[in-house]
């Protein structure tokens, strides 16, 4: 019991640290409030990705009595039930969360915040995935800390959807990290690991992908920690009224 309970504990320093650390990327004082805010704001994501995964579970079963079965049905559980919904609520609540402040944003700002909702969701997921899990599961998820590398990715083609007013980006943000969370759910799944010994494959390799994209992440916050245009304000003419 011990031990799972320092596992846990472990679990969660990653993504603590990277909030403490994203948090002080400004000096600004307000922003560090916002962070705070954008912290809470993927806690509170989980309650409308309930609400959101009820909606498709009732659509999942649906069609289950209508002879959707065996691997179309488990895709479909883990890309729409499980993956879309949380990344659609992700973003969601980003947005709320920017609909909260008066405030001009900076491509940093989305990067940032949204990295964050996904932090905030992860460790509020993390809760109940520890029940029943062992240390090695909780060790993973924590290292991998997938929620704020899917926050991060998405976060930086929202900005740059936002800074060039072209929709592709938003679309790609939000396409980019579905797709890769519900490969890995996916790739978990019994019925996917019954069709070969090489299937695991799979999601080892999305794992160490979330890695990767976590050490992207803090290469990419020092490389443009002086990046006057990366921080300056996005005012396109359809925000001037």
């Amino acid at each position: 019991m011990v031990l799972l309970v320092v596992a846990f504990i472990a679990s969660l320093l990653p993504a603590i640290g990277l909030f403490l650390w994203l948090r002080e990327y400004e000096e600004d004082a307000e922003f560090k409030g916002i962070c705070n805010r954008g912290l809470l704001q993927g806690v509170l994501t989980i309650f409308p990705v309930v609400g959101c995964s009820l909606v498709f579970a009732l659509i999942e079963f649906g069609l289950s009595r209508l002879g959707l079965s065996g691997i179309p049905k488990t895709a479909y559980h883990n890309f729409i039930v499980l993956a879309l919904s949380e990344e659609l609520c992700k973003c969601f609540m980003f947005h709320r969360l920017l609909a909260k402040y008066q405030r001009a944003w900076s491509w940093a700002d989305y990067v940032i915040l949204m990295t964050l909702v996904g932090i905030g969701f992860g460790l509020a997921e993390d809760i109940p995935y520890a029940i029943g899990a062992g240390p090695i599961v909780m060790l993973v998820r924590g290292v991998t800390c997938m929620h704020g590398g899917y926050g991060f990715i998405m976060g930086y083609f929202l900005g740059k959807s936002k800074k060039t007013g072209d929709k592709k980006w938003f679309a790609l943000g939000v396409l980019l990290p579905w797709l890769l969370h519900g490969a890995y759910d996916f790739g978990l799944s019994e019925e996917f690991a019954a069709l070969g010994d090489l299937t695991p494959f799979l999601s080892v390799s999305l794992a160490a992908f979330a890695v990767v994209t976590l050490v992207i992440l803090i290469v990419f916050f020092f490389k443009h920690k002086n990046d006057e245009q990366f921080r300056i304000p996005m005012v396109q003419e359809t925000d001037i009224a």
